[in-house]
């Protein structure tokens, strides 16, 4: 069961190929972006491969090699504002402004409620201790664990996951999941800023498109995140 969820096997298991982790601790927490049916192969909004990290999430969530589990979940109602269908006649991918900052337009995805939206079946989420839900505001997108993307105010409001963290001790920050080139990175860079050691399992993550992954991966050495390969 899972501990909380804030809205805003006996046989040995052969290890899929996934990063080789140090240092793994109580003081560590292992964060599971938006690992969504919406974002698989002919979801919604597919990530290419995206169905690639599931073996791996699967065994790793499966050693609990960490002091505790977060995992997000994409959660909108509809009409939000991220959706193209929101804006006639934009069309998904295009771009608009949105509280003095660009918004991308997404298809219409992860509505509440939805088998999209759930998080994946092919996973064993027992391991987890809490779920944060993002995107709920109708006017405001969300990408990050830990924030809202910029809202009416110009502020981008807390999820609450860094004071969670904080709480229990943890002062390293796991993260994998989807989509490499905007949840997981945004949720990076808020990690950094949040004052955490920022481990990024790249290996476990697949992002919207390939052609993003050369910026992602200069804009995560840019910030000192520790980029784990294999």
């Amino acid at each position: 069961m899972h501990d909380e969820v804030i809205d805003e096997s006996p046989e040995p298991q052969t290890q899929p190929a996934m990063p080789t982790l140090e240092g793994s601790a109580a003081e560590s927490a292992l964060i599971v972006v938006d690992v969504q049916p919406d974002f698989m192969p002919g979801g919604a909004l597919a990530c290419t491969e995206g169905d690639a990290i599931l073996p791996g999430i699967e065994w790793l969530l499966g050693q609990h090699a960490f002091g505790h589990v977060v995992a997000t979940q994409d959660w909108h109602p509809t009409r939000h504002v991220s959706f193209a269908s929101s804006h006639p006649p934009h069309q998904p991918f295009e771009a608009i402004e949105h509280f003095g900052h660009s918004q991308t337009l997404w298809p219409d995805h992860c509505l509440q409620k939805s088998e999209g939206a759930a998080l994946h079946p092919a996973i064993d989420w027992s391991a987890c201790d809490v779920i944060i839900r993002k995107g709920t505001h109708p006017r405001i997108d969300s990408y990050s664990a830990f924030r809202n993307n910029v809202g009416p105010d110009g502020q981008r409001p807390a999820t609450g996951l860094a004071g969670w963290l904080r709480d229990r001790g943890v002062t390293d920050v796991y993260l994998c999941g989807l989509a490499r080139d905007v949840c997981v990175l945004w949720t990076a860079e808020d990690a950094v800023a949040a004052g955490f050691r920022t481990h990024f399992l790249w290996p476990l993550t697949r992002p919207v498109t390939f052609e993003t992954d050369d910026d992602t991966r200069q804009r995560l050495e840019s910030l000192g995140v520790v980029i784990v390969d294999e």
